[in-house]
């Protein structure tokens, strides 16, 4: 996979810039509780689009309770040891077209 990924990527690819942001809930999700652990969710979907979401539950099973996908989709979760994101992309900036 990492060949094809370079390959893909040739003579055009540069080097990548990172942002640094802590992820903590919104006020309206409220202060995560104590024994919470914070999960990096990505959904690819049937028709190619991915989303992203970062919650935060006990355990991973909660989350599979609660997140409702359409069939045909994949659903990768990496449980996330700390609260930073970095990220290549500032937040509210235009996409690139």
């Amino acid at each position: 996979m990492r060949g094809e990924a370079e390959e893909k990527m040739g003579e055009e690819s540069r080097p990548v810039t990172f942002t640094c942001y802590r992820v903590t809930p919104g006020e309206e999700e409220g202060t995560p509780e104590e024994g919470m652990n914070t999960y990096s969710v990505v959904v690819l979907l049937p028709d190619g689009d991915i989303k992203h979401q970062v919650v935060w539950a006990q355990a991973p099973e909660d989350i599979g309770d609660a997140i409702r996908v359409p069939p045909g989709s994949r659903v990768i979760m990496t449980e996330m040891k700390n609260t930073l994101v970095w990220d290549s992309e500032e937040v509210g900036a235009a996409p690139a077209s």
